[in-house]
């Protein structure tokens, strides 16, 4: 019972969270819709499974029709997802229930999150500094970003087990923290493979132990062994078979897990009964580094140059170099670095340098390293790819609540009643600096980004013109890329392709439509069996086929060009522009 009361400030803490986080995002609850592709589309898949698709079969028929397309998210997420659902849905009825869901289960991984950043922020400080560690969860906007309300994929809990498996660093049980580290990094990976070099980074840092400071490898032993064992349950779990012929570069595969194998094979015997020799130990970590590089590129040779090693040239070119969640923080624009970067991450960073150069009293140094390690391993991958800014910021709470901790004992320290007030004021700001550092630009410039001032964008983001797409018979239809799981959500239709990656050969024929002539268009729509255009002037990745092929199909849409075999459909209260594609057997007959 003691044990519990001394969680009850941070439940409070989480209970305020969840309230703020429902207000500030009621717009969206109200819309019943996730916030972009990956949610909306996540809900697809859940209502497919639900729907009587096999738990194994994550294939999305409803896109690339006839190939259809297969996705590359395993049911993991979607299990929280269904279990909340089917507990509400007799309650609340299935729309209520499904938007209560995608309410409930981002705030319960919240609250999670904020768990464990009060449990690792323990090791180093004190109750209270822990407790504010937590809080602090909910004023990092990169992590906000991935965990709040009608937030559904597969980012949150990514954050989730990276806290998890650095917390698992600090278990004094070696045998117990290694078994529990690989099982997260294996559940991590199955999830996403984009967990991959933050997972290397705690097998790094285990090996450096193991080989240069000739410790016991206990806690490697055990990692390597669990994730080994886990990854594979994860996997039969998942896909139901294991053929070494069938591999996929970006999510787990036999190939992967084979090579896996191969390495253990050689590590762990290594560990277990190599001397305290550092040229043994690198030895033997040569030879297993060279066996998993063999067994892969032997296995599946097309995976060596990454996930998208595969991907058609011209969807790179026109999608991928425009995602800007997967750029280098150099792409973004300076409001976003200012806002991922300004917060935990760059207190945390100022903290932790402070921290390694006056080594405060009583505080635990080897401790200090693992953490410190694991956040500049962690800020030094956000730097390259955006979206892994949320897991930096995470690992920066501790030292950021550390700061703000000592700047607010100083600040009431402060004799002269101007000055403390000032002063403690202050620590406003180094809560969060970066959201109001964007308040204050945009208050000098009066820069408003709101859909008032591009009413263009604001109506091809309009669910309402989207679902008005149900006046049409059932269909395929070619829409702009972010439309397509919006789309399958709100109405029967299916789509030629959507933002993701694995159907890369319709993404590339959908592109090819917008940009080549429009008789070359005309054939590739009619390969598909395309029945409807739906577009939107204000859309971007229409506005960059018209400005890389001036003589497409799309910038002479754009121009008020029609060719005779598109026809304008008009639909009452309806924001987008809508053609039929007249089949060629029907044209000749009028």
């Amino acid at each position: 019972m003691e044990r519990l009361r001394g969680y009850l400030p941070l439940f409070l803490i989480w209970l305020a969270a969840c309230a703020v986080l429902i207000l500030v995002t009621r717009g969206q609850i109200m819309s019943g819709i996730g916030w972009d592709p990956d949610d909306q589309l996540r809900i697809v898949q859940l209502r497919d499974w639900l729907g009587g698709q096999s738990w194994f079969d994550t294939t999305q028929y409803r896109i690339g029709e006839p190939d259809s397309q297969p996705m590359h998210w395993p049911r993991w997420i979607e299990l929280p997802l269904a279990l909340v659902f089917l507990a509400l849905k007799p309650i609340l009825g299935a729309a209520t229930a499904e938007t209560a869901t995608m309410v409930i289960v981002p705030l319960l991984t919240l609250g999670i999150a904020m768990w464990l950043v009060a449990k690792i922020t323990e090791q180093l400080f004190d109750r209270n500094i822990a407790i504010l560690g937590a809080a602090l969860t909910a004023t990092a906007v990169p992590i906000l970003a991935q965990i709040r309300p009608m937030r559904v994929d597969h980012h949150g809990w990514q954050i989730v087990l990276a806290l998890t498996a650095l917390w698992t660093m600090f278990w004094p049980d070696k045998r117990k923290g290694g078994i529990a580290l690989g099982a997260a990094l294996a559940l991590w990976l199955s999830i996403s493979l984009e967990g991959l070099p933050l997972s290397a980074a705690f097998i790094v840092l285990l090996v450096w132990r193991w080989v240069f400071q000739t410790e016991e490898g206990k806690r490697l032993f055990w990692t390597l062994l669990s994730f080994l064992t886990a990854s594979l349950l994860f996997y039969f779990a998942t896909q139901g078979a294991f053929d070494p012929a069938i591999n996929y570069c970006d999510a787990l595969s036999p190939a992967h897990l084979l090579a896996c194998a191969a390495g253990a094979l050689v590590m762990l015997p290594a560990i277990k009964w190599l001397p305290k020799n550092i040229g043994m130990r690198v030895g033997s970590l040569a030879i297993a580094g060279g066996v998993v590089l063999a067994v892969l590129h032997g296995l599946a040779p097309q995976c060596m140059g990454g996930a998208f090693n595969t991907m058609d040239p011209i969807v790179r070119e026109y999608w991928l170099v425009n995602v800007l969640e997967g750029l280098p923080i150099w792409y973004q624009n300076g409001k976003t670095m200012v806002t991922l970067l300004g917060g935990s991450i760059i207190v945390g960073l100022i903290s932790l340098i402070y921290m390694m150069r006056a080594r405060p009293v009583g505080m635990d140094r080897g401790k200090l390293l693992v953490l410190g390690y694991a956040f500049l391993w962690a800020l030094l991958l956000s730097l390259f790819v955006q979206r892994a800014t949320a897991v930096a910021a995470a690992f920066a709470l501790p030292f950021m609540a550390w700061a703000v901790h000592q700047a607010f004992v100083r600040a009431r320290a402060i004799k002269r009643p101007l000055s403390r007030i000032l002063a403690t004021a202050a620590v406003v700001f180094l809560i969060m600096p970066g959201p109001l550092a964007i308040a204050l630009f945009n208050s000098i410039s009066g820069d408003d980004e709101s859909d008032a001032t591009n009413p263009g964008n604001a109506a091809c983001r309009n669910d309402d013109s989207l679902a008005r797409l149900n006046a049409l018979p059932r269909s395929n239809i070619l829409a702009p890329f972010d439309f397509g799981p919006r789309i399958l959500l709100l109405t029967p239709h299916s789509v030629l392709a959507t933002s993701h990656h694995r159907n890369d050969q319709a993404m590339a024929d959908q592109i090819r439509v917008f940009t080549s002539a429009p008789e070359v268009a005309r054939g590739l729509l009619e390969a598909h069996n395309i029945g409807y255009i739906v577009a939107c002037d204000g859309e971007a990745e229409l506005a960059l086929y018209a400005k890389k092929q001036p003589d497409g199909l799309w910038a002479q849409l754009a121009k008020g060009q029609k060719p005779d075999w598109l026809q304008s459909v008009y639909i009452r209260d309806n924001g987008l522009i809508v053609w039929r594609v007249t089949p060629r057997r029907l044209r000749n007959d009028m």
